[in-house]
């Protein structure tokens, strides 16, 4: 497997190979590297050892709720292991600066606040005035946010982001492209998986009515189990649905309405599978769509 990186991505080439290259040497779970070549000036490539097994974008949609289940336990078991890892291995690592455009920015850290995104999508017909009360759930836990420990995070685990191998009570996972990586308080990790992968078990979606919600539900119970810690799913649902409502905007705006009403009714339907809003505000607070 060769990635290949142009002349403007140098840096994201130096922080994926040696974030790998430590992972590696940690024993984390993540493809080797055989192989490098860097020219800032031109072009750079890494050459890893393929993943193991298959994406999960090939599987999850098709598990049922016990083989779903166990993934997700699994994916919380890698999470432990790395962000068990002393940030200070990482210290080397030329990670972007918060503020450079290449910095994958995420929830609350994002230049545009949670009110100018609902504000906009209501003056433009996308959400109801009811869903202001987003805002009210936002800023009660503001003060909250981002004070998990620091740790080596990926920032973008999604389902074409991690692979799974093994057969029933015996899968093991792999993460890769880490060139989003950088120092960030935990929560922050979860953030796309739980929107990404957690997501098929939001209220509506295909899981949704075997697996149920609310801050104790089975689904979190299991990641958090395996992950040895509980997490504050609050924090990581409240990232979730500001980063999904700025992108909800923006795909208002380029015209691309199935992907703006997917950014909604996911990052609103994160809320309700924690339990911070009720069962089906998500519905409530979305305008009929309108093509």
């Amino acid at each position: 497997m060769v990635k290949v990186f142009g002349s403007d991505d140098f840096r994201n080439f130096q922080i994926e190979e040696k974030v790998t290259t430590i992972l590696s040497a940690q024993g984390a779970s993540v493809p080797e590297i055989m192989a490098s070549r860097s020219e800032e000036s031109t072009y750079s490539y890494i050459v890893f050892r393929h993943a193991e097994g298959e994406l999960l974008n090939s599987i999850y949609q098709s598990l049922s709720l016990k083989n779903y289940t166990e993934m997700i336990m699994c994916l919380a078991e890698v999470f432990r292991r790395i962000h068990g890892l002393s940030h200070t291995l990482f210290d080397e690592v030329p990670f972007f600066e918060r503020g450079h455009r290449q910095y994958f920015n995420l929830s609350c850290r994002r230049p545009t606040s949670v009110h100018d995104s609902v504000q906009a999508l209501i003056e433009e017909g996308a959400l109801q005035a009811s869903a202001r009360q987003i805002c009210d759930v936002v800023e009660r836990k503001a003060g909250e946010l981002f004070n998990s420990e620091l740790v080596l995070i990926h920032a973008d685990i999604h389902n074409e982001n991690a692979f799974m191998s093994g057969t029933e009570g015996s899968r093991s996972c792999q993460f890769i492209d880490w060139e989003t990586a950088r120092i960030e308080p935990l929560e922050l990790d979860f953030v796309h998986p739980f929107l990404n992968i957690l997501g098929e078990a939001f209220p509506g979606r295909r899981l949704g009515a075997e697996a149920g919600s609310g801050p104790n539900n089975d689904l979190l119970n299991a990641f958090d189990t395996s992950y040895g810690q509980r997490i504050r799913w609050d924090h990581v649902a409240i990232h979730g649905v500001v980063t999904y409502l700025e992108w909800a905007l923006s795909a208002h705006r380029k015209g691309q309405l199935p992907l703006r009403d997917f950014y909604l009714q996911t990052g609103i339907g994160g809320l309700e599978f924690v339990g911070l809003v009720g069962t089906d505000d998500a519905t409530k607070y979305i305008q009929s769509p309108k093509r």
